[in-house]
């Protein structure tokens, strides 16, 4: 079997989305024969330290991990730091140039990310890796270096568009933002060296086109969010039969805005006449320090409840044990993105409930899938419509049935096919 280079920022341990999907792919890659080593930085995260899924996702002797220390992270110019400590970050840059040739700001854990890779190359006297597999941003430089030193294969994953300055808005400026000239030279190479760009979207794999325009469209591929049967078999939570239990795990704090669902919500209380005997609804993760408030001026305290950061482990525990699982996105012009939230719902078998773009990715799933509710984030009317077809399908025993033959194309047997595809 090959062997794969994999470097991601956020991977081992758990503590956020983009570890979870990056370590199921590498334990999955890994159990499958593969020979992964995965170069992954010390981070915080959304979710605290688990180590229940963390041991599990390391189980296979074809994986080898190394833990970078990311000493330079707090390295970037900002308008908030005095002009004393922006210039400690440009000396700390220009010392970087002379070690990399590259000079942007923002590049201090690209950086460290090289270094390591760089050590760990003095290790051979031929380098032992078949392709290099990077996840997300940050591991450009590294990667930049390999395919000129050794022409290696190089599959980049992107999550999110790239780079960062081109996120849709809210979130960033849009595909055709300008770029940094210090930059310019680093997202060039990548257009250039990359063999093969996947993303987890067909939506976000159409936006990155138009923002790389010079990348040949049959060089990208679309491999979703793995959900993995191996990370449930322990959990079997039994559900309330009367109560509709929603459930937000993760983060729904700005650009998300969970106000206009609170709203909804309300009002479906007040029309129906229902208690907290007859729904509830959690948020477990990171939430903007306001909507405890919204909560308490319409009167949903004892239907809506607040809950902090829990382990990867839990929320899927939460998530079992209710019925849908709420996704709320940003108001986004398009939904481009394929929310692990999704995912996570997939592999726990609960519906989803979207509030989301009205065109966009979720929307897509729901419409093709059939495994929960869609409404547009931006119409209260959407979401009053959504709810009410939830609970009335829930008190008729009609609700969606999520299962991994129904929803095989998320799970990993079918994602390794789609490795087993690009790699072999």
């Amino acid at each position: 079997m090959k062997r794969i280079l994999f470097i991601a920022e956020h991977a081992y341990p758990i503590k956020s989305s983009e570890s979870i999907c990056n370590s199921k792919v590498a334990y999955t890659l890994a159990k499958a024969g593969y020979k992964v080593d995965v170069f992954t930085c010390t981070q915080k995260g959304t979710y605290e330290f688990d180590n229940v899924i963390d041991s599990k996702l390391q189980e296979s002797e074809n994986l080898n991990i190394y833990k970078i220390e990311t000493k330079n992270a707090a390295y970037f110019l900002s308008k908030s730091k005095s002009i004393f400590e922006n210039l400690k970050v440009v000396f700390s840059l220009l010392k970087m140039k002379i070690k990399t040739g590259y000079f942007y700001n923002g590049m201090a854990v690209a950086h460290d990310i090289l270094c390591a890779i760089k050590e760990h190359e003095k290790k051979f006297t031929e380098f032992p890796y078949d392709v290099i597999i990077t996840r997300a941003y940050r591991a450009e430089l590294a990667a930049i270096y390999l395919k000129e030193k050794y022409n290696i294969k190089w599959i980049a994953n992107w999550n999110d568009p790239y780079p960062g300055c081109r996120f849709p808005k809210p979130y960033g400026a849009g595909p055709n933002s300008r770029i940094d000239f210090g930059y310019k030279r680093v997202y060039n190479k990548v257009r250039k060296l990359v063999d093969l760009h996947t993303f987890p979207s067909e939506r976000l794999k159409n936006y990155m086109i138009n923002s790389f325009k010079t990348v040949n469209p049959n060089k990208t591929v679309v491999i979703p969010h793995m959900a993995h049967s191996e990370l449930l078999t322990q959990l079997d939570n039994k559900k309330d039969n009367k109560c509709l239990k929603f459930v937000s795990c993760g983060s729904v704090s700005y650009p998300r805005n969970p106000a206009l669902f609170i709203a909804a919500l309300k009002n479906i209380v007040s029309e129906m006449n229902l208690s907290d005997e007859d729904i509830k609804c959690y948020f477990v993760g990171e939430y903007d320090t306001n909507l405890a408030n919204i909560i308490k001026e319409k009167k949903l305290d004892g239907i809506v409840e607040l809950l902090g950061s829990k382990k990867y482990t839990d929320c899927l525990e939460f998530i079992t044990s209710c019925n849908l699982s709420l996704i709320i996105e940003a108001q986004c012009e398009e939904g481009i993105y394929l929310p692990t939230k999704f995912a996570d719902a997939v592999q726990c078998r609960v519906p989803v409930f979207c509030v989301s773009p009205n065109k966009g990715t979720l929307h897509d799933m729901v419409d093709k899938y059939h495994n929960g509710y869609y409404c547009d984030n931006k119409s209260i009317k959407s979401i009053e419509s959504a709810l009410r077809q939830a609970i009335i399908d829930y008190k008729n025993n009609q609700f969606p049935i999520v299962s991994k033959s129904n929803m095989e194309y998320f799970f990993e047997d079918r994602i390794l096919e789609q490795f087993n595809a690009i790699l072999l």
